[in-house]
């Protein structure tokens, strides 16, 4: 009888100890993911934030361009600084 429940004990042990290391594996799977949806939604956030702000730049830009009073030169630099910052935006999503 000890022969034969032994084995079993340890077994039953055995796979208690797997099934408890799964579980707490998984546990420690979900708080990581959650963790990271956090983060992502944090920094997509803070990409909408840079997203209005540069076309609120570029708005104040070509208003200050057109603007009759400012001097030409000014008006060139805002324009190509409107380009730039287009540019700037296209080639980072290109490299996504």
């Amino acid at each position: 009888m000890i022969r034969l429940g032994l084995p079993a004990i340890v077994l039953l042990i055995g796979t208690a100890w797997f099934a408890w290391a799964s579980y707490r594996r998984a546990v420690n799977a979900e708080q990581a993911l959650t963790e990271l949806n956090n983060e992502h939604r944090a920094l997509m956030q803070e990409v909408r934030a840079l997203e209005r702000a540069v076309a609120a730049a570029e708005q104040g830009l070509r208003t200050l361009s057109s603007h009759p009073s400012v001097p030409r030169d000014v008006a060139v630099t805002a324009d190509l600084t409107i380009a730039d910052v287009r540019r700037l935006v296209d080639r980072k999503e290109t490299d996504d």
